[in-house]
């Protein structure tokens, strides 16, 4: 393959992480909601580590270092996003 092709398929791949991103916030959205109902924390750090153990496994050993930084940087945005839902929540049940 030449550069072009092998940046064509970076592109192809960047796609899919974008779609596979979104997928993965709007869940997460409903995870916000849920954890809210049960009067659940933002952080489950417990759950974080199940994660990474298991995408580690996963990954090529080159590259785990890579994906448990990804992963990482997944899980606070994950949390930002959470606490922006809930703090949004929280001023339409105030009137703030």
């Amino acid at each position: 393959m030449d550069l072009t092709d092998i940046r064509s398929h970076i592109d192809e791949i960047d796609n899919k992480l974008v779609e596979l991103f979104c997928e993965r916030m709007r869940l997460v959205k409903q995870v916000s909601v849920a954890k809210a109902l049960q009067g659940l924390a933002i952080a489950d750090n417990k759950r974080e580590d199940e994660i990474s153990g298991r995408i580690i496994m996963l990954a090529d050993e080159e590259f785990s270092p890579y994906v448990l930084q990804l992963f990482q940087l997944l899980f606070s945005l994950a949390k930002e996003y959470q606490a922006q839902i809930a703090d949004t929540a929280f001023s339409i049940n105030t009137g703030l």
